[in-house]
């Protein structure tokens, strides 16, 4: 893309009237801007346009052209503020002006222009999503959940906080060239664990932050260094998004300097976000909106101040950017010293946390982290924040769902509610705002299943007429999962599988497998995650990822009964992201049963079933037990499903008529 090409995101800024055979044409009202930032691998694009107050209940006429095209012709009824409109991405690579012109009773015209921007897929690349408020990440949703943390950066502390299930971090730290290698470092380690980096240029582009000033360098020796910067890491793996000021609005840095920084970090690199965070008042905010993709607010109200402020702030944002720019809470983790006299509770930090959930947020990032008892000092504060990022990982899918919803009320003023659809379950979170326990009653708006899950605390609770009854804590929180009804599940597990929780269902512990052990091979940042975004069946997969080759993660599972001289087949579904052919480092598996037998695969980008047969032999103990055994060799990231142990005279009795022969001459 020519870097002149994505100046046109900021020609679209002004407004304009036009004349249509002499009739007025009003370009104020209506705005326009696509959902994700930028499209690259996507076969379909989407325009969300934001429709005025008055006219929510009109009947629109809108054509959508860009490039000497058509895009979208729509008759109808918006019915709510935001209308996405969807349209076939058959334009080439580029940057487009996409015009939009509407007719409403009356003979009304109206028009407003967006840019639109294609580019090429890269690997690395991070897309802002304006209608969820997440990221898109490898072609998957993403909610960042980290931390600020100090330079230079302890080599030991992102596989601490990764195994934790923290997916970011984000460091201050100065642009000097005698610690670029510094940088690499960090960015080189978070990239083996599968963590990203919030990367700080605030020393070389719009200030602020802690230790970030450079002395005695010229505003264009900044410039220069920015640039640098952002080339020497625009293709990191670990990359997720540029931080380039901290709270300008308190420094008093106006705007326009703002967007000069941002255009030229976005020339340089349009395949990354740009954040800035933002102290009170933070509806100062919407002042920089052409200098950021990303919104941040830090409210730190602890001691003095409310739990409240932070889901306010978050509240009064997400309602000014709404379908505009993600917004993400910078929560309190620190405090005894300057104007704060103690840090938060436990209670207080998951409480502002889930505040910032439910009003909206698309990403967390306390602030600070310094291990392993400096910020914050109380380790069990910290384990508390490693606990709602398991919560949180679970959640992904519904908080950052498209789907309508079945709207939830609470009859305690005092309980904040919110619901989420994603394939055809419920979730719905409920937050004390008190710190004092509260009964609660939350009634669901339509029909569903009349059981209700409580995550993250194992147990189940009945409906009555549509109403969950519970108990809440002070300054608790709890979500509930439900089925909105009754789905028959597509694929099946063999009849005779032996395996234990075989599609990785079990959720009675947040994030991990249930039903196995585990054991480390070396690499103390190797991970293994219960994943809800990806899966072949049920609503789980597990994830893990070998930051070096033979240094990750082996799983053991739960014992199963074998007989001496019988064969068994062990098969497992599983996958990984596109890995360039080039590439001889390619993700690796080992799949076996116990001490009998074992085979390695490679898995590739879509999901496929992979199979060994274990004979064990005649002269065994009989009636032995063992343990099937998944071992993710190869270095890199691999999602498995359904893992099946069957003895191979079951199969044939078991399986699918349709691929019974494949099965059969595997036994052969």
């Amino acid at each position: 893309m020519p870097v002149r090409a994505f100046s046109l995101f900021f020609l679209i800024t002004s407004s304009f009237t036009l004349n249509s055979f002499s009739q007025r044409v009003d370009t104020t009202s209506f705005k326009m801007n696509t959902r994700l930032s930028f499209y690259s691998f996507e076969k379909t694009g989407e325009m969300l346009l934001h429709i005025p107050p008055r006219l929510i209940s009109s009947s629109l006429d809108i054509t959508i052209t860009a490039g000497g095209f058509d895009l979208v012709k729509w008759k109808g009824v918006p019915g709510n503020r935001l209308l996405k409109l969807s349209f076939p991405l058959d334009l080439n690579k580029g940057t487009y002006v996409a015009s939009a012109n509407i007719k409403s009773p009356g003979g009304n015209l109206y028009s407003t222009k967006s840019p639109l921007l294609i580019l090429d897929h890269k690997p690395n690349e991070a897309k802002t999503d304006c209608l969820t408020g997440g990221l898109i990440v490898n072609g998957r949703t993403f909610f960042p959940f980290g931390f600020y943390c100090y330079s230079p950066v302890d080599p030991l502390l992102p596989e601490e906080e990764a195994v934790k299930g923290f997916n970011m971090i984000s460091p201050y730290q100065k642009i000097l060239p005698e610690t670029l290698n510094d940088r690499k470092a960090y960015m080189d380690r978070c990239a083996q664990i599968g963590m990203k980096v919030h990367y700080n240029l605030l020393s070389v582009s719009g200030g602020g932050g802690v230790s970030s000033k450079i002395e005695g360098i010229s505003e264009s020796e900044k410039k220069e260094r920015l640039i640098s910067e952002v080339k020497n890491f625009m293709d990191h793996p670990a990359l997720l998004a540029w931080y380039i000021s901290d709270e300008p609005n308190g420094f008093k840095i106006p705007p326009e300097q703002l967007e000069e920084i941002y255009r030229t970090v976005r020339e340089t690199d349009p395949w990354h976000p740009v954040s800035v965070v933002f102290m009170a008042p933070f509806i100062a905010s919407k002042k920089y909106a052409n200098a950021l993709d990303i919104v941040m607010a830090d409210p730190y109200p602890i001691p003095k101040g409310s739990v409240n402020q932070a889901g306010n702030v978050v509240k009064q944002l997400t309602e000014e950017f709404e379908g505009k720019k993600p917004v993400w809470l910078v929560p309190q983790a620190f405090g005894g010293g300057e104007w704060w006299e103690r840090e938060p509770t436990i209670q207080e930090i998951r409480n502002m946390t889930y505040q910032a959930l439910v009003n909206g947020a698309g990403g967390i990032q306390y602030f600070v982290r310094h291990g392993p008892n400096s910020f914050p000092k109380s380790t069990a504060t910290w384990n508390e924040c490693g606990k709602i990022a398991m919560e949180v990982a679970e959640m992904t899918p519904w908080l950052l769902s498209d789907e309508q919803t079945i709207p939830v009320r609470s009859s305690n003023t005092n309980v904040q509610v919110w619901s989420g659809s994603h394939d055809n379950k419920l979730i719905v979170i409920a937050v004390n705002k008190l710190n004092s326990p509260q009964n609660i009653l939350i009634t669901l708006s339509g029909k569903t299943e009349p059981k209700a899950r409580v995550l993250f605390e194992n147990r189940t609770i009945n409906l009555n007429s549509g109403m969950i009854t519970d108990y809440l804590s002070a300054l608790g929180t709890q979500v509930y999962l439900i089925d909105i009804q009754k789905s028959e599940e597509k694929i099946k597990p063999f009849r005779d599988n032996l395996i234990i929780d075989p599609g990785f269902e079990d959720l009675s512990s947040p994030g991990i497998p249930s039903a196995c052990y585990a054991w480390n091979e070396g690499d103390r940042g190797s991970t293994y995650f219960l994943d809800s975004r990806e899966h072949k069946e049920g609503s789980h997969s597990l994830r893990m990822t070998t930051p070096s080759e033979n240094k990750g993660t082996r799983l053991r599972f739960y014992p199963v009964r074998i007989e001496k001289g019988r064969t068994y087949m062990v098969s497992v579904m599983a996958k990984t992201d596109s890995i360039p052919a080039d590439r001889s480092d390619k993700p690796s598996f080992e799949l076996g049963l116990g001490e009998y037998g074992r085979k390695k695969f490679y898995p590739g980008h879509n999901w496929e079933q992979f199979v060994t047969f274990v004979t064990i032999p005649s002269d065994s103990i009989p009636s032995p037990r063992a343990n099937a055994i998944l071992r993710m060799s190869g270095k890199g990231t691999a999602w498995f499903d359904m893992i099946q142990v069957a003895e191979a005279v079951d199969i044939r009795r078991s399986i699918d008529p349709s691929i019974k022969d494949f099965w059969l001459d595997q036994l052969k």
